[in-house]
């Protein structure tokens, strides 16, 4: 292979990260939010006692008797092993951020009750790296290479919603979700002649895509205790069709000598701008929780049949109409079901909450191996600070592989074909959550 085509093979094989970028929906992960439902694995639609309820079971609303203020800070360390053929090399990112903040407010009523919340969510983090660099001392070649990948922002949300109890056992739910957030990917490649073999010395590649969301939708829930012991809860969230405006630029820059000794620079640059639509499926999920001598045992299922997401315009993808990238998100994406399970202990006395839990999280891509799903086991404490105040304390870890498709029949110009070997990314990812919520 010549020093070109590896180049050009390179940055071909890496811009599927680029267009993965179309389905906003398989960006990142969806954890949920508060410190004391991630240490319980997620598994909270059954139990939703806080101001978090309004993100997992608005009708769980009901159960908050006073003004409730809630705020959620996060902190992300994120390791990154990639395969790539024989050649492995590891790369480490860390972002903090606030993740949630909200108020709940208890309306005053005759019989029943009613609950108004109001807050913002940080639904699913975008951040993520990659980077790696080595020498390609492969005959005809000898050239240092570095790649580099750098994903920043978040889907998030604005979440109105409200609680009702309309039976003594029997309450219902509505919550309104106002989608926003962006979405900033930077992608580089350099190679050097550091041996100076060629008249070329450098060549560098950038790609950049920032992707802007907008969109609304409902979640429409209901909860059902019928004694202290036990409650049950279900959701639904319709459908969200998103406004996606994707701006993009590329830009590359090859320096060369020439013959009376000097440098010589050739730049090109590119950009442009596509603005689509693009809708989720139904969202379907179920759970429910025990307690008994101060152990409290959740579980909850989430039905998601991602196969039918829809481009309700034009695709942002060159050569195909709606209907042939439809068909393809169609044959390419399948159903899934997430999973979670927890429990939380109250040591007597002290007031201290011990909590565990996991949380399974199947790819959506069909035909991806095993290791492709994502699992996360979850630990957690709470603190009663005070009568009013509650301190959450939550770690969650996991890993999963993530796998990029080999380009393949790659012409280098000269008539040879290149098979590209595929490449796998193993993630390890450990986050920390700390929660505060205040009654008053």
């Amino acid at each position: 292979m010549t020093k070109k085509a590896f180049c050009l093979a390179a940055v071909l094989m890496f811009a599927g990260t680029v267009q993965a970028q179309e389905e906003v929906f398989q960006r990142g992960i969806e954890f949920g939010v508060g410190a004391r439902a991630l240490g319980m694995g997620g598994a909270y639609i059954g139990v939703s006692d806080d101001y978090s309820a309004a993100y997992w079971n608005p009708a769980a609303l009901t159960q908050i008797r006073r003004i409730e203020g809630f705020a959620t800070l996060s902190h992300t360390q994120r390791k990154d092993d990639i395969t790539f053929g024989t050649y492995g090399a590891p790369d480490e990112a860390s972002f903090t951020r606030f993740n949630s903040f909200g108020l709940a407010y208890p309306i005053p009523t005759y019989r029943g009750s009613l609950v108004l919340s109001l807050g913002y969510h940080r639904v699913r983090p975008y951040d993520s790296n990659f980077s790696f660099s080595w020498f390609n001392g492969t005959p005809g070649d000898s050239l240092s290479q570095r790649w580099s990948e750098l994903e920043e922002g978040s889907l998030n949300n604005w979440t109105f919603a409200l609680g009702s109890e309309v039976a003594p056992n029997i309450s219902v739910g509505l919550a309104l979700n106002a989608w926003s957030g962006q979405n900033d990917y930077q992608f580089s490649f350099v190679e050097q002649d550091e041996l100076d073999i060629y008249t070329f010395r450098e060549f560098r590649h950038d790609d950049n895509v920032l992707s802007e969301y907008s969109g609304w939708n409902f979640k429409l829930a209901a909860m059902y205790h019928p004694s202290s012991l036990l409650r049950l809860g279900v959701t639904l969230g319709t459908p969200a069709t998103f406004k996606v405006k994707d701006g993009w630029q590329v830009s590359e820059e090859t320096t060369s000598e020439i013959d009376n000794g000097g440098l010589e620079t050739d730049r090109y640059n590119d950009e442009g701008e596509f603005t689509y639509k693009i809708r989720s499926p139904f969202s379907l999920a179920a759970g429910g929780a025990v307690n008994f001598a101060n152990l409290l045992i959740s579980g909850s299922a989430e039905l998601n049949d991602w196969s039918q997401i829809r481009y309700t315009t034009e695709p942002p993808i060159d050569g195909l109409s709606r209907s042939e990238a439809n068909d393809e998100l169609a044959r390419n994406y399948r159903e899934t079901v997430r999973l979670r399970l927890g429990a939380e202990f109250t040591i007597p006395l002290i007031d201290l909450q011990v909590r565990a839990g996991a949380f399974r999280d199947p790819s959506p891509l069909a035909g991806l191996p095993k290791d492709a799903d994502r699992e996360f086991y979850t630990a957690g404490l709470g603190i009663f600070l005070d009568k009013q105040v509650r301190l959450d304390l939550a770690v969650v870890t996991g890993e999963w592989r993530e796998y990029k498709d080999p380009i393949k029949d790659f012409g280098d110009g000269n008539g040879n074909d290149i098979d590209v070997i595929q490449t796998s990314e193993k993630i390890r990812l450990n986050q920390a959550y700390v929660s505060l919520a205040f009654r008053f």
